[in-house]
């Protein structure tokens, strides 16, 4: 698919981000931070408000690939799959033929939020981790094994126990840095804050401070791989060292 060029909004690069319905979070904070001359483009997949593992793979086996077809039409320099859950209940394998998938069929680069975060671990030398995350206890255990197959050494965590999937956002920055704080093994090369519908991104600088070690969330590791992958490498401060520094 090869890129159609536009003068004006996007004019440097266009990124497709596929999102659940229920997320309020992404779209406008990506929207507000991509340097000038990028666009974002989000399409939506419908999900219920519980927060389950099978209601996960239900939205993706129903919604997912539409909605990717859709923003296929934009001529994408970069596609994001944005819902970190999805991967993490369904495991690495579905993960790498979902962005195989993508490539193959749109002739776009691609990745999903499990894999940018990987990606920000990965660029950033953190090897142990701890995690956190606004989910149940159902998908937070699922989560650390996920990490853990990909080869990370998981030490500590916490979780918020959120089985809703729109409010997910509604925790406030000072809870999601106490969330942080708590769930922070200090033998972790790095805290890993985790769903695209939770505003992880206020905190993230803040945490960095505190810990004295990198912080990757959902959000931030998603923007920031997508626009590597569309050539984009502007630094963006004010949301931790992956995006002002790498």
């Amino acid at each position: 698919m090869a890129r159609r060029q536009l003068n004006g909004d996007g004019r440097r690069a266009r990124l497709g981000i596929v999102v659940p319905s229920v997320n309020t979070v992404m779209e406008p904070w990506a929207q507000k931070i991509v340097p000038d001359g990028v666009s974002i483009f989000a399409s939506r997949m419908f999900i219920p408000p519980a927060t389950t593992p099978d209601a996960f793979i239900e939205m993706d086996r129903n919604e997912g690939k539409a909605a990717i077809r859709q923003l296929s039409s934009v001529f994408p320099d970069a596609l994001a799959y944005g819902c970190t859950a999805s991967s993490i209940v369904q495991g690495l394998a579905y993960d790498a033929d979902l962005r195989t998938e993508i490539e193959e069929t749109y002739s776009v680069p691609s990745t999903t939020a499990a894999h940018a975060i990987l990606t920000a671990t990965k660029t950033l030398g953190i090897a142990t981790v701890s995690i956190v995350s606004p989910y149940t206890k159902e998908v937070d255990e699922a989560e650390h094994r996920y990490f853990a197959g990909a080869g990370l050494t998981v030490v500590g965590g916490a979780y918020l126990g959120i089985s809703d999937g729109f409010a997910l956002a509604e925790p406030e920055p000072e809870a999601l840095f106490d969330l942080g704080m708590r769930g922070f093994d200090p033998h972790a090369d790095g805290l890993i804050m985790t769903c695209l519908n939770t505003r992880s991104h206020t905190v993230i600088d803040r945490l960095e401070q505190a810990l004295g070690k990198p912080v990757v969330t959902s959000t931030q590791a998603t923007l920031w791989h997508a626009l590597r992958l569309a050539g984009i490498d502007d630094p963006i401060p004010g949301y931790g060292k992956l995006l002002e520094r790498h």
